[in-house]
């Protein structure tokens, strides 16, 4: 089984690549990266949703050689959701399942109000008070801060400006998690996913906030193994060769 992971916005493959040993051989992680972060970090950002998805169903195309999955965190589940879409339409395997962690369902819309637009310092500001996700040594280093509002402001500008189309419910087996602390994403507004579920859908409450990836990842890769290899699971076969590009990143190749 292979298991596509979408970051979240401001997210780099980084987030993902202690996921690979904590989850055994049997799960082989590829972290989707998208320009701005990680290897492509000279390249400037996205700032629409749509050219995303475009460029990560792409770049996946050589990765569906065996069953695999979709984590998407926050941004990165509404990236994930497109991509699905993207599939259908062009009569493609579709993921085993798919995992929407820390996401408002994506036919409610962004947060309001815009944040985009705003100063460097507001914009920066308004982040940290909805999410508490700008890491405290990047904010204690002006340096860093600049370096990485460039990618920040870009993936805000593809969230905010994002518009869900109609499209019939998908047909993957859907999870969404939600942290308990999350102010942003309760349980009820995550529920509201399963609109876009047609195949099976199922919800999980974490311990933590919007970031229970981080404080709550052993528990959601207890999540993410039940719901591959309970009952029903798709059969996982033997990993291939690493393979590494410009547009993803193998987990256990982090180093």
């Amino acid at each position: 089984m292979r298991l596509f992971c979408f970051p979240y916005a401001g997210g780099a493959p980084a987030s993902f690549f202690s996921w690979a040993e904590l989850l055994g051989p049997e799960i082989e992680v590829v972290c989707v990266q998208p320009p701005g972060r990680g290897a492509r970090f000279i390249e400037p950002g996205y700032t629409g949703l749509d050219a995303m998805a475009d460029e990560a169903t792409q770049a996946l195309s050589a990765w569906r050689d065996r069953p695999f999955a979709f984590y998407g965190h926050s941004l990165g589940a509404w990236v994930a959701f497109e991509v699905m879409r993207r599939l259908r339409m062009d009569g493609r395997r579709q993921p085993a399942h798919f995992f929407a962690g820390a996401s408002r369902p994506p036919h409610l819309g962004p947060l309001t109000p815009a944040i985009r637009n705003m100063t460097d310092e507001g914009f920066l500001e308004a982040i940290q008070n909805r999410y508490a996700g700008i890491p405290a040594e990047v904010r204690a280093e002006p340096e860093l801060l600049q370096m990485f509002l460039p990618v920040l402001r870009a993936d805000f500008t593809a969230y905010e400006t994002y518009l869900c189309s109609e499209a019939a419910p998908l047909q993957t087996p859907m999870t969404v998690l939600t942290g308990a602390e999350d102010r942003l994403v309760t349980p009820e507004i995550t529920r509201q996913w399963e609109r876009h579920a047609g195949g099976g859908f199922a919800m999980q409450i974490l311990p933590g906030d919007h970031f229970f990836l981080n404080t709550s990842r052993d528990a959601l890769l207890e999540v993410i193994r039940d719901r591959l290899f309970g009952d029903g699971a798709i059969a996982a076969g033997t990993p291939d060769r690493i393979r590494r590009d410009a547009h993803v990143a193998t987990a256990d190749h982090a180093g």
